[in-house]
């Protein structure tokens, strides 16, 4: 135990003699506008009594009832009734000669102007960081409500919830008092707590014994999910563990949804459950169970016209994002205490829903107010620090959503349109700037192409990019530019329409802009020449070089989730497994062989690597060869040691006398037993520069447009003019130059 807590302890109670008959200190729960229950543990004695009244003077009594629990010790409950609304209550509760130190509360109003909660989750003890949800209590929650709120604690936090995960292992009874009740003691003395039940708590009754929650769920199912109201703020306990993902529970949802949607006293809606639906720093925690609560909550938001929430754990980081489409927060709490499920250390992934991922300690505050008549809802995350960054309680993040919120002014398709003819590899769409009555900034673009402007229930493209995306330990938007988008994945010469949207930091969108209609121009790019380039065919078109190569689903032998389809490549396999792996397959070009033999030709390579835990390593590779054979030349060898999938390029000039490209894949295995180094979506594509005279294009076809890569046009003409010998010395200089140049990026 920490000396900060053994120190409280000693303050809380009368005497040493006395310290030992305390097993849990007065706690709080189910609070109302007329009453409020206070609990607390002894060795032994059933005597329970609760001494309370407006001053430290008290001047009336209840008397509880006990019961004996699991743990071998006696559990005590006093039922406070008659409370003042907002009033001060101070109280002392009693068993037999032990009494606790006096402290108080504030009795809840049936209709507050503001709430403000506090969340935390996965505190579980982590035995190499044992008191870190001691010091987030006692350093960071209760010092952050006194630096950043008016009054004293009670009036400060009107409830802590807690998505699940309190103790390390639910059946050993000591960890509740060990590793959750001490350590938050200084709260729950003095606010009500509202947890929900995490796969740590392995469904022991010992947490519906510790516990007293509202008992308005499925009758059988009582305190598994429940509703409670913090004035206009209605809170749902939901149960995402095995056992409990039935209709029932769905059943119940929807009907308290509906119940909430047409009480017009109900602001916001926050549900709490333990597992997430996705999770970047952890996907094998992922629950689609979660995704049908998120989806009734997001109907809800449409429905009703008011922001909802969902606040989970499991995953040991911060996480917080919202839904494209509805006002609707995704927000994990966690977490205050777990070990740090670090970057790199796990299969992890870039979901466009999320702005924000960290990986520390911390807890979440949840002020709602104007409420009953113009509400906000304002969320923070105040950080803990990790092993590499001492606590602070820092601000990680702030975001508010406010119900009556009024949206951008539509934007303008500015280009391309009409006449426009864009390279259909790249292509920028260019919208007007935002425009916000409320001021609220810019949060986040729609953009939408389809194949006509009737079609955009079916788009081509439909590409969400958020202002911030906070992943890997940096805001990969940081530079992007919302109000224009770059295309590289368009037909050629196909007539396309496109339109855009924009959404503020408060979460409203604005109307759609007007579809504008435009046709690409010829490509200067072949299309993909790689077959089976996403393993969607299994292994066909590959040959193995060395070591096992397989296709594999998600979650096959334990391996993660593929980029894109059903499948991807295991480069050294996670089924059969070998410590390293090697596949190629080869290219021919003969269909090219002219603008090959003339020194005009460019090969591009892509394609998406990732492994299982950021220690496994997969490349890929372009290798150029001849009629015979023989090597002439090789591009950069890209390799990775990421849990989370990264693109990769590489553009380098086709040597002359190049018969086919190989494209070699490998896996080189450094930990664990499974070689998970993984590849997807891989693309192959040849571009084709202009020459004097020469008016071939990509696919070899006569045609006269300007669809060369400009840096090439760029080397033919400073050719031009020269004699031949001098022309071609200068346009292989140019070609190193543009090799040099063209360093493989990650996009």
């Amino acid at each position: 135990m920490h000396p900060r807590y053994l120190l409280l302890l000693v303050l809380a109670l009368p005497t040493l003699s006395t310290a030992q008959q305390i097993v849990v200190s007065p706690y709080l729960q189910l609070a109302s506008p007329t009453e409020m229950t206070v609990r607390w543990e002894t060795e032994q004695g059933s005597d329970t009594a609760v001494d309370y009244g407006p001053t430290a003077a008290l001047g009336s009594m209840v008397v509880g009832e006990s019961w004996a629990s699991g743990g071998g010790t006696v559990l005590h409950r006093a039922v406070l009734t008659g409370l003042s609304p907002g009033a001060t209550v101070h109280y002392v509760a009693s068993s037999g000669s032990w009494a606790s130190a006096s402290t108080s509360f504030v009795v809840p109003t049936a209709a507050p102007d503001s709430v403000r909660l506090v969340a935390v989750s996965d505190m579980q003890r982590d035995s190499s960081n044992p008191d870190v949800f001691a010091d987030l209590i006692a350093d960071g929650v209760l010092p952050w409500m006194a630096a950043n709120t008016d009054g004293e604690l009670p009036d400060a936090v009107q409830a802590m919830l807690v998505p699940g995960d309190l103790v390390a292992t639910g059946w050993s009874y000591p960890q509740w008092e060990e590793q959750f009740f001490t350590p938050a003691a200084p709260l729950m003395s003095r606010v009500p707590t509202y947890p929900v039940p995490g796969n740590h708590e392995n469904d022991t009754d010992y947490f519906f014994d510790y516990f007293d929650l509202p008992l308005n769920g499925t009758p059988g199912y009582e305190e598994h999910w429940w509703s409670h109201d913090i004035g206009s703020v209605r809170v749902l306990g939901l149960d995402s563990n095995g056992g409990y993902l039935i209709d029932e529970q769905i059943q119940w949802l929807e009907g308290v949804l509906a119940d909430s949607c047409a009480d017009a006293t109900v602001d916001f809606v926050i549900a709490q459950l333990h597992h997430p639906f996705k999770s970047e720093l952890w996907t094998p925690g992922e629950n689609p169970w979660t995704g049908l609560v998120v989806n009734r909550l997001e109907d809800w938001t449409s429905s009703c016209g008011k922001p909802s929430v969902h606040l989970f754990g499991h995953t040991h980081g911060y996480s917080r994002g919202q839904s494209r489409d509805h006002d609707h927060f995704w927000i994990n709490v966690a977490s205050a205490g777990g070990a740090i499920d670090y970057w790199g250390e796990w299969p992890q992934r870039d979901y466009e829903e999320f702005v924000v991922s960290q990986d520390e300690w911390g807890f979440v505050v949840m002020e709602m107010e104007g409420l009953n008549s113009d509400p906000t809802m304002r969320v923070r995350r105040i950080g803990r620090g990790n092993r590499d960054i001492a606590p602070a309680n820092d601000t990680r993040d702030d975001v508010t959503v406010r119900t009556n919120n009024g949206p951008p002014e539509s934007p303008s398709a500015l280009a391309p349109q009409g006449d426009d003819a864009p390279r259909p590899e790249e292509t920028t769409l260019v919208a007007s700037a935002f425009v916000d009555p409320d001021g609220d900034l810019h949060g986040s673009t729609q953009w939408q192409i389809a194949t006509s402007c009737d079609g955009f229930d079916t788009p081509s493209l439909d590409r969400w990019v958020q202002h911030r995306n906070e992943y890997l330990g940096s805001d990969l938007n940081a530079d992007v530019d919302l109000t224009s988008l770059f295309v590289d994945t368009l037909a050629s010469e196909v007539e396309y329409c496109w339109r855009v949207r924009y959404r503020d930091q408060s979460l409203r969108w604005s109307p759609w802009s007007a579809g504008q209609s435009f046709t690409t121009a010829r490509a200067s790019f072949t299309d993909n020449l790689l077959d089976n380039p996403g393993a969607e065919d299994g292994v066909a078109g590959w040959t193995v070089i060395e070591g096992e190569f397989e296709s594999v689903q998600g979650g096959d032998c334990d391996a993660g989730e593929p980029h894109s389809g059903e499948r991807f490549f295991a480069v050294g396999g996670v089924c059969d497994v070998s410590a390293f792996g090697a596949a190629s397959q080869s290219v021919p070009l003969g269909l090219w062989s002219s603008q090959v033999n003339a020194g005009r030709a460019t090969a591009r390579l892509r394609g998406w690597m990732s492994d299982w835990g950021g220690d496994d390593e997969p490349a890929m590779q372009m290798i150029f060869l001849d009629g015979s054979d023989g090597e002439l030349g090789r591009g950069v060898r890209m390799a990775m040691t990421e849990a989370s999938w990264q693109q990769f390029t590489d553009t380098a000039p086709v040597p002359v006398g190049t018969a086919r490209i190989e494209v070699r894949l490998e896996g080189t295995r450094n930990a664990g037993n499974d070689n998970d180094s993984y590849v997807d979506d891989l693309e192959l594509q040849l571009q084709f520069a202009a020459e004097t005279g020469d008016d071939d294009d990509a696919a070899g076809d006569d045609d006269d447009d300007d669809s060369a890569d400009p840096v090439a046009d760029g080397c033919g003409c400073a050719a031009s003019g020269a004699s031949p010998s001098a022309a071609w010395s200068l346009w292989v200089l140019c070609l190193v130059a543009l090799s040099r140049r063209r360093e493989p990026r990650r996009a």
